[in-house]
């Protein structure tokens, strides 16, 4: 539509609130005129015109009103009432402004000098122009286009890692006492605070979260546990580095649906997919909720299955007092920046209580080298740097309070926002969830995230598009899994980090509450 709404940076402080209106800050155009309306009546019609080429902003500085936008394909009634907050008109928009508050104030600022020659004030004049003068809008548009400025981002990692800066400034300097820069004092300092904060005996640092995941089912093939075309049972509803972990060890991953509510492998669709071929249960601690252990451990014991969990998004989640890493027979964790506890780059570890598994998991990330210049195994090169080690352990001594923090937040959520619509996340006990994400589904989540992003405010899809149903699997595409197929073409993640101000979490409740 020709027209949309912008939100206005401001300063403010203990001498009052300070907007800037130039085109560097708030405004997509260089000011060339500017006027403000005041003193109109409850029932005066401002307006009534269109331009041929000007786009002009309005802005409530003082009371409200609203705006009728029409451009003979689309219309819509906004009301102005925030000095925070400008309307952007196009050109050829027929506009109206009516229902003055008493105190209203209207700024209107164009990108041109005044022309009366240049106004369109007869309606049927408009639409005669618009039928027959075919004038696209797409230059004018290119011009002076404006994107929405995000108010509320998804995450803020600069301020995040902002906090930590004098730790981390410490650990570099240390650094450079050093003369080992991989898989030295500082992975290895961190590799025992990692397990002794997960309950295991054993913490290998690595190149990333994949690498995690497909060191341990390489390891157990080493170890003779698994073999080619072994299978293993993995929700469908997650992150496609699950499956490539099974897939690229030339092991078959067989998908079961998840909970319609959590969003986890259901449990009792599990038992189901086993055959004899079956050999681990795969577990993806989706959003930062752990699995419902209680239910998966027997079936697993029942079966003679490992259990490897994908804890990449539960840094610090509990089920039943044990931690996320210490569930299973073996946990890979992602350290991706984004993370609950994450690096400045890559990084990723496997934990586990099995010494055996963790001693191959570190010779296959060195080449297949369990020490210098011998090679047992034909290995990858997937090591755990000191600088992302320093990162990680002046994170991990504040990751509970970190979580906690996005516990509060997440409730907040939980109890403000009421809308029809909108289906919030489920979860069984506080400590299980440390809310890597906060994911909302809706029927009209497309609607949602741009009728979000209209009014600032960053939201991500995770995920779009299931594993079985992207062209790297096509051996899978002609799979039906209809709760996953659902999930993702309803769910959207909200803005949520441990150090987001409790305006911006009101905002994002505000605007959520008012899409209809």
């Amino acid at each position: 539509m020709p027209w949309e709404l912008i939100n206005f940076e401001y300063k403010k402080d203990q001498r009052g609130i300070l907007v800037p209106l130039e085109k560097s800050r708030n405004l997509p155009f260089e000011i060339k005129g500017s006027f403000y309306m005041l003193g109109m009546k409850k029932n005066t019609i401002r307006g009534k015109h269109a331009h041929k080429k000007i786009t002009q902003v309005l802005i409530a500085i003082n009371g409200k009103c609203k705006v009728s936008l029409n451009d003979l394909m689309d219309s819509e009634i906004i009301e102005l009432n925030s000095p925070y907050i400008g309307l952007i008109v196009y050109p050829l928009t027929w506009i109206e402004l009516f229902d003055f508050s008493p105190d209203c104030i209207i700024l209107v600022l164009t990108d041109d000098y005044y022309d009366e020659n240049e106004y369109i004030r007869n309606f049927e004049e408009f639409k005669k122009l618009k039928n027959t003068n075919k004038i696209s809008l797409k230059n004018l548009y290119k011009k002076c286009h404006y994107e929405p400025k995000i108010v509320v981002p998804f995450r803020e990692l600069a301020k995040l890692n902002q906090k930590y800066f004098s730790e981390i400034e410490e650990g570099f300097r240390r650094l450079f006492q050093e003369d080992v820069y991989i898989w030295g004092e500082e992975v290895h300092l961190f590799e025992k605070e990692f397990a002794q904060h997960c309950g295991v005996n054993h913490c290998v640092g690595v190149g990333n979260g994949l690498s995690a995941l497909t060191l341990i089912f390489r390891a157990y093939k080493e170890l003779g546990v698994f073999k080619d075309g072994d299978e293993v049972i993995a929700p469908a509803n997650t992150f496609i580095a699950s499956i490539l972990a099974i897939s690229e060890n030339n092991l078959t991953p067989v998908l079961v649906e998840p909970d319609i509510n959590t969003y986890l492998i259901d449990p009792n669709k599990i038992e189901e997919k086993i055959t004899k071929k079956t050999k681990a249960i795969l577990v993806v601690h989706l959003y930062g909720q752990t699995c419902e252990m209680d239910k998966i451990i027997p079936i697993a014991k029942k079966y003679n299955l490992k259990i490897i969990e994908d804890a990449a998004q539960a840094h610090g989640a509990y089920y039943k007092n044990k931690r996320a890493g210490s569930l299973g027979d073996a946990a890979g964790f992602s350290f991706y920046p984004s993370k609950n506890l994450g690096a400045m780059g890559d990084a990723g570890a496997v934990t586990t209580n099995d010494k055996k598994l963790a001693q191959v998991v570190r010779a296959l990330a060195n080449y297949g080298s369990p020490q210098p210049y011998i090679f047992n195994y034909k290995g990858i090169n997937s090591r755990m740097d000191e600088f992302q080690a320093i990162v990680l352990r002046a994170k991990l001594k504040r990751l509970d309070e970190e979580n906690e923090k996005r516990r509060k937040i997440a409730e907040f959520y939980l109890k403000n926002i009421k809308n029809p619509k909108i289906i919030l996340p489920y979860f069984r006990k506080r400590e299980d969830h440390v809310w890597h994400l906060f994911v909302i589904r809706t029927e009209q989540r497309d609607k949602l995230k741009k009728y979000m992003e209209k009014h600032g405010i960053q939201t991500l899809i995770h995920y779009p598009i299931p594993p079985h149903k992207q062209l790297a699997y096509k051996e899978l595409n002609q799979l039906h899994f209809p709760i996953t197929e659902q999930i993702s073409k309803e769910i959207l993640s909200l803005p949520l980090y441990s150090d987001m101000e409790l305006e911006k979490m009101k905002k994002v409740v505000d605007i959520i509450n008012k899409f209809k």
